[in-house]
């Protein structure tokens, strides 16, 4: 067909950081779109839906059987998922995250990694990842188990060389927060 361009990625999991992969159901059926970005590792956060390649032994599964609902414990799979994840980065393949929308389940596995692995706050994480991928909007109880894990890596919030609370500096300018999900309505001075 000729070479890819970006266009044939309109709709397709955002890069969030080299090689991780944040998308939906439909992103981890995309066998074309899997190959052009090297994608072999796959997160599957949902209870229901298949890993479609499982068998064709081309792609390492994850399954995270969890629902989108306030009583899900999606923290308890945070270490494993981290692990999953890191694997892949190392062997210099992509890994997908992925859910039913690509808005809930598999933006707090993906927000979860960026705290432990480049030390952001939650509220830092949530921005780097809001601002690569507009339609995200964990549920109340996913951020609140976020906010859990903040605390266990001992994240403060504002942290900042120029050693003022709030930062003025805006040394990390493209994680500025904007306070607020504006999907989800999901205020970060609640979790604070």
């Amino acid at each position: 067909m000729g070479r890819a361009t970006p266009l044939d990625d309109l709709g397709f999991p955002v890069e969030i950081l080299p090689h991780l992969y944040l998308g939906n159901a439909k992103n981890s059926g995309d066998r074309d779109a899997l190959n052009r970005h090297k994608i072999r590792y796959i997160i599957n956060v949902t209870p229901n839906l298949p890993n479609v390649f499982e068998g064709s032994g081309s792609y390492k599964y994850m399954k995270i059987p969890i629902a989108d609902h306030w009583s899900q414990n999606l923290a308890s799979f945070f270490p494993q998922a981290i692990q999953f994840i890191d694997e892949a980065r190392e062997n210099g393949v992509g890994v997908l995250v992925h859910c039913l929308a690509g808005i809930s389940r598999s933006v707090t596995i993906t927000v979860a990694y960026l705290m432990y692995k480049e030390k952001l706050t939650l509220e830092d994480a949530y921005e780097y990842v809001r601002v690569k991928k507009a339609n995200i909007a964990p549920n109340f109880n996913f951020m609140g188990q976020l906010q859990d894990f903040q605390q266990q890596l001992n994240l403060s919030p504002h942290k900042c060389q120029c050693g003022e609370a709030p930062c003025r500096c805006r040394h990390l300018h493209f994680l500025a927060p904007s306070r607020a999900s504006p999907d989800s309505g999901i205020e970060f001075d609640r979790f604070s």
